[in-house]
């Protein structure tokens, strides 16, 4: 086993579960860590990412599971379930559940129609899993919700300890507008017209995940407010606000968050971090390694680059053979830099 490749998985995971702590932190789980990050949290995207992820840190999974208990109605299902269409997510089958677990409170239609996006699993499996990757013991009486998805897991004991998201807080922005607004598509469009100087719409809607054509209509009404601006680029509509006056609105300090388009960028940390999960590859000789995270590589950096995180990459084209590894591993670590 390629000690370096090891290790760095170990390290890769504690970034990575680090990372959803803080943000989840910032949205108001009882949590172990706060954020001052200057970008906003995509709440659908972070989600998706934590039911892959979560089930390497129990604790964590679980203060998720109290929060959507309490802030469940600002998650837009609409918009998760094309995110979950349009980019690659494992885990599927553990959101299906989470609906279900949700289901049987006051937003029981929304989350009903995510329970049923799948089918219960007829195979059982370990929810939880060690940092290890070994499955973690069955503690107490197996939970029939979970089960009836095909997973294992201990009793939900929920602590209650979750707040309702800040609305102030740096990152929530897109929160604190749907709270506002309404779990729509304005929504969306307003929160990206804050942190840009103009945009297109078919760029708007590629990166909040919505169909070209309804935002476009809507940026078509939005302009009679007089609000929503719009002036020509060649012979293309782009479309701005005053962040300004919004500020003053909204209870908060100019500049605004960052938005950062996470969808892409978590579906690729989550393929690599299952990949360096692989036996086989930690198994391999280097030379093997370095082919099979170059190749890996191939397919998720146009993800990485979509999320504007192309600056934290190496020309993969400098480094022949086993030489690539280390220059994997650096820039894997910069992302989180």
């Amino acid at each position: 086993m390629n000690p370096s490749l090891a290790e760095f998985r170990d390290e890769f995971q504690e970034l990575l579960l680090d990372f959803l702590w803080r943000q989840w932190s910032a949205l108001g789980i009882a949590g172990r860590a706060q954020s001052s990050d200057p970008w906003i949290i995509d709440p659908e995207a972070l989600l998706l990412v934590t039911c892959t992820l979560g089930r390497h840190d129990p604790r964590l999974f679980d203060e998720v599971l109290d929060w959507v208990k309490t802030n469940g109605t600002f998650i837009n299902i609409l918009r998760l379930k094309r995110i979950l269409r349009t980019e690659q997510f494992s885990g599927e089958r553990v959101l299906a559940a989470v609906g279900g677990l949700m289901s049987s409170g006051s937003d029981i239609l929304k989350w009903k129609s995510l329970a049923e996006s799948v089918q219960h699993g007829k195979n059982s499996e370990t929810l939880f899993f060690a940092k290890n990757g070994q499955p973690l013991p069955l503690l107490g009486k197996e939970d029939p919700h979970f089960a009836r998805y095909g997973y294992k897991r201990g009793p939900i004991r929920s602590r209650n300890q979750s707040q309702a998201f800040r609305a102030i807080e740096q990152t929530n922005l897109m929160l604190q507008l749907r709270a506002l607004f309404g779990i729509n598509v304005r929504c969306e469009i307003i929160v990206y017209l804050l942190t840009h100087e103009a945009a297109h719409p078919s760029r708007i809607a590629r990166d909040a995940y919505y169909f070209g054509r309804t935002v476009q209509n809507t940026l078509v009404d939005m302009t009679h407010s007089g609000v929503i601006h719009l002036r020509m680029a060649g012979r293309e509509k782009h479309y701005w606000l005053k962040p300004d006056c919004w500020a003053a609105l909204l209870n908060r300090k100019e500049p605004f968050p960052k938005w950062i388009t996470w969808p892409p960028l978590f579906s690729a940390l989550e393929r690599i971090w299952l990949k360096l999960n692989e036996p086989k590859l930690l198994k391999a000789d280097p030379l093997l390694q370095s082919s099979e995270v170059r190749h890996l590589m191939i397919k998720v950096r146009p993800l990485i680059e979509r999320a504007g995180f192309d600056k934290a990459l190496s020309d993969d084209r400098q480094y022949i053979g086993e030489a690539y590894l280390p220059i994997f591993l650096s820039d894997i670590s910069k992302i989180f830099g």
